[in-house]
C-alpha cells in the first residue's frame, strides 16, 4: 500500500490505483498518525481533535471502529495498528509513504541528487485542499524546507535540458521542473527568468503572463519564473504590484 500526501491528488493507493476508504474520518486519522509517526500519538489527543464535544466511551468506541475499518482497508495486522496504554501505534514501515520519505531526504546531506529525489516527490502542499488545524504545522514545515531547496540551487549543477524548446506549455508546472530551469537558466549569459517567492490570496493564474512559469509550494504561496525580456528585477517587481492589485508580498529573489 502506498500514502500519498503530497498535492490535490492525496490518498491511499494500490499498485497506482487510488483506493477510496470507507470513512474519511477514519481516511483523516491515518494522515494524522502519519505526520506524527516521530512522537507518542496518545489517544486523549485524537479523541480531543476528531471527537471534541462527545461522550469519551463514545468516542473511544468510534476510534476503535475506525481503526479496525483502517486495518481492514490498508490489509494491516492488528499489531501493525493498535491501541496501547493510551498511544495508538501506526508502524509506518508496512506502508510506503511519501512524506516520510520525504522528511528522510531532508535528513540527508545535501545534494543534487537528493534535491531531485524531493523535487519528484513534492506535488504541491502537502494534503492540499484539507483545511484541518492540526496539518498547518506540518504544510508550513513542508514549505520552509522547500524553499531552503531553492536556496541551495548552484551554478555548477549539470544540466538537465538540451533545449530551450522542451519548455512547457502550461502556466503551473511541478517543482521538480521549476528547478530544473532555474538551474539552465543560470548558466545562460542573459537569463531569461527571474525566480521570485510570493504570497497572495489572489488567483494566481489569472494574474501572471503567459510566457510566466509558477509552482504552488503551499496555500497561497508560490514559486514564480518571471520572464525578464528586458526588465530589470526591480521593474518586473512593479509589473506583479500592478497585477495583483498590491496583494502580493514578494519573500525572497532566488
Amino acid at each position: 500500500m502506498e500514502i500519498r500526501l503530497f498535492g490535490k491528488e492525496y490518498g491511499v493507493y494500490f499498485q497506482s490505483e487510488k483506493i477510496v476508504l470507507k470513512s474519511k474520518k477514519a481516511e483523516h486519522i491515518l494522515y494524522y498518525l502519519i505526520l506524527n509517526y516521530k512522537r507518542k500519538a496518545f489517544v486523549s489527543d485524537i479523541l480531543n481533535v476528531f471527537f471534541e464535544g462527545y461522550d469519551e466511551s463514545y468516542s473511544r468506541k468510534n476510534l476503535n471502529t475506525l481503526l479496525y475499518m483502517l486495518r481492514k482497508g490498508l490489509n494491516l495486522t492488528k499489531d501493525s495498528l493498535k491501541i496501547d496504554r493510551n498511544v495508538v501505534y501506526l508502524d509506518v514501515s508496512k506502508l510506503k509513504i511519501d512524506y516520510i520519505l520525504f522528511q528522510k531526504l531532508m535528513d540527508k546531506s545535501p545534494s543534487k541528487k537528493t534535491r531531485d529525489e524531493i523535487a519528484k516527490i513534492y506535488k504541491g502542499e502537502l494534503l492540499e485542499g484539507l483545511d484541518e488545524e492540526w496539518v498547518v504545522p506540518y504544510r508550513e514545515l513542508c514549505e520552509m524546507q522547500i524553499l531552503m531547496i531553492t536556496q541551495q540551487l548552484k551554478k555548477n549543477d549539470l544540466n538537465l535540458f538540451e533545449k530551450l524548446a522542451e519548455l512547457p506549455t502550461k502556466n503551473e508546472i511541478p517543482m521538480e521542473l521549476a528547478l530544473k530551469l532555474i538551474v539552465l537558466d543560470r548558466k545562460r549569459r542573459n537569463p531569461m527568468f527571474i525566480p521570485l517567492l510570493i504570497k497572495s490570496q489572489s488567483d494566481i493564474s489569472s494574474k501572471i503572463r503567459k510566457s510566466d512559469f509558477y509552482v504552488k509550494v503551499s496555500k497561497n504561496t508560490y514559486l514564480i519564473l518571471f520572464e525578464s525580456g528586458k526588465s530589470d528585477s526591480e521593474t518586473l517587481e512593479n509589473i506583479l504590484k500592478f497585477r495583483f492589485n498590491n496583494d502580493i508580498k514578494i519573500i525572497e529573489k532566488l
